[in-house]
């Protein structure tokens, strides 16, 4: 049996619309929520195949919403960010597989989604 594609979009940032749509558009069952809790909660009931997550407004809760995240499930979890070196590298410590930058290219963003897939 072949099971479907499962996104869950995390967090409220610029260019948010453009990455479900991306999802979309590939396949993916998309869920989204801009609540870190609400998210949370939605990793235990849709068990997803990826999460993308918000960088948070500091390093600090980046960090905590990448190691909660990580606590429940062991599907890749991508974070979509400022590139900022240290947040990438806080959020690639604390559990994340990938650390991608904010308006990053439609057809770059579904390529590496789909190569961190792959090692999965």
């Amino acid at each position: 049996m072949v099971t479907e594609a499962r996104a869950l979009v995390i967090g409220n940032y610029k260019g948010r619309y453009s990455t479900v749509q991306a999802f979309r558009g590939a396949g993916f069952r998309v869920s989204e929520t801009v609540e870190c809790v609400g998210g949370l909660k939605q990793i235990i009931e849709q068990a997803p195949s990826i999460v993308i997550l918000s960088q948070g407004k500091t390093l600090d809760q980046t960090r905590r919403m990448v190691r909660a995240t990580r606590c429940l499930t062991s599907a890749p979890i991508v974070v979509v960010g400022n590139d900022n070196g240290q947040c990438r590298q806080e959020a690639l410590q604390a559990g994340a597989d990938a650390y991608l930058s904010r308006g990053m290219e439609r057809g770059a963003f579904l390529a590496y989604i789909h190569a961190v897939l792959s090692k999965n």
